[in-house]
């Protein structure tokens, strides 16, 4: 393959699977917060509850612009100030706060299935809500950085052609982005925290009888938790490595193929990274019996109201011309004899 051929390939991916993840992603979330509202009472259920408010902003934000971006060479954040510096602040943010909900939903599953009484008593709504909270203070002021040292850098090439290009300034946060912000943060430290939780939640689950896991919307939560750490761990293990060997080898010699092959490579799995964002409802259709059961009597009654609106609408129909008919036969003179 050529290097074009690279490019076009990861701008066409970029395009159709970015754009069916960000449509798919964001109609799941959608149901997601619909069919979760009622639960919200739940600690597991109330953190999912608020990922896909996250997810939401995270596709439609974060996804969108690099679809845009790839695609469609659309970046308006090389041109505003105002959107560079709040593009990878956004972004970075709202898919932080999401998979820390998702964090700590799997360490609420675990205290769940404990056996231990005292460790089961740990599951509240109020530890939930004030775990998130200092969560969410403590991701937006390790954030911040990014809207100080962000900025739009132009470059004059020798044939005197400028290039803006929106990027960090400050070499010392160049390297905390490098080597914390993109690899450990949003890869290794949630694919650790949630391999560890849920190992723990899954050998709980194994030897639990009796009283503790009875609850028919309990299990389903639990399998809910453990099959969506599975589906967040397998593409955030690509981005992890892709985002540590990139600085790694960023002063090496490559040739004007490999730079091809790689963006290919670091396009594709920026882009099968927002699976973690976008597959919860998928996920939770397929593992938990209690969630497929209040989808479909969702999807019954919108499809019942919609055909008794159809049905109503018809019979207007009926009774306008019925009555048109009527009218028209009173205005009409009757036949003289």
């Amino acid at each position: 393959m050529s290097t074009s051929s690279f490019t076009n390939t990861g701008t066409l991916f970029g395009i159709y699977a970015g754009l069916g993840l960000a449509f798919f992603g964001i109609t799941g979330n959608i149901v997601n917060i619909y069919l979760l509202y009622p639960t919200r009472s739940i600690p597991s259920s109330y953190l999912l509850f608020i990922a896909s408010f996250f997810n939401i902003i995270t596709l439609g934000e974060a996804l969108l612009q690099k679809v845009l971006s790839l695609g469609f060479s659309v970046d308006g954040s090389s041109t505003i100030m105002a959107w560079c510096k709040s593009r990878f602040f956004v972004s970075f943010t709202v898919t932080l706060i999401s998979l820390t909900c998702v964090c700590l939903a799997s360490i609420d599953r675990f205290f769940v299935t404990c056996r231990s009484a005292v460790w089961r008593n740990r599951s509240k709504l109020i530890t939930a809500k004030i775990a998130l909270l200092i969560s969410i203070v403590v991701i937006t002021s390790i954030n911040v950085p990014i809207l100080i040292y962000t900025t739009i850098t132009e470059t004059t090439s020798s044939t005197g052609v400028i290039t803006r290009k929106c990027s960090v300034v400050n070499p010392d946060f160049v390297i905390y982005q490098n080597w914390v912000l993109r690899p450990i943060l949003p890869g290794i430290l949630p694919g650790i925290i949630l391999g560890i939780t849920g190992w723990l939640t899954y050998r709980n689950v194994a030897s639990a009888t009796g009283q503790q896991l009875r609850d028919t919307f309990q299990r389903g939560l639990t399998s809910m938790v453990l099959l969506q750490i599975i589906v967040i761990v397998i593409p955030l293990a690509p981005f992890a490595i892709m985002s540590i060997y990139q600085p790694l080898t960023a002063s090496v010699p490559k040739s004007a193929y490999r730079v091809a092959q790689e963006t290919l490579v670091s396009n594709i799995t920026n882009i099968l990274l927002y699976i973690s964002y976008a597959s919860n409802f998928y996920v939770y259709l397929i593992s938990a019996p209690s969630y497929r059961q209040k989808f479909l009597q969702l999807f019954k009654c919108c499809y019942h109201k919609n055909h008794q609106n159809n049905r109503v609408g018809t019979r207007t129909k009926e009774q306008l011309g019925t009555n048109r008919l009527s009218i028209q036969k009173q205005i009409l003179p009757r036949p003289s004899n």
